[in-house]
């Protein structure tokens, strides 16, 4: 395996990022349908807040796996909802 480094190219705002329309939409509309999930042959609502709740559960695991603002990290999957 190789590794590729460059150096950061934009200056990172220190506030507003991808998460901010997730928990606003959580505090706005809490119970709102945001995304239903297939779950075997039937179908699962996911509501704005335990959508929130699932993206601060994979934050808190990169947190904790050392990642730091400005990293990159390459995910690689199925579509799935979660990559929003």
């Amino acid at each position: 395996m190789r590794e590729f480094s460059t150096p950061l190219a934009v200056d990172i705002p220190k506030t507003g990022n991808l998460t901010d329309d997730v928990v606003r939409n959580a505090r706005e509309a809490a119970d709102a349908v945001v995304f239903s999930v297939r779950s075997g042959d039937s179908w699962t609502d996911v509501t704005a807040s335990a959508f929130r709740d699932e993206v601060a559960a994979v934050a808190k695991g990169l947190v904790a796996a050392g990642i730091e603002p400005g990293d990159r990290v390459a995910l690689l999957s199925r579509t799935r909802y979660e990559w929003t």
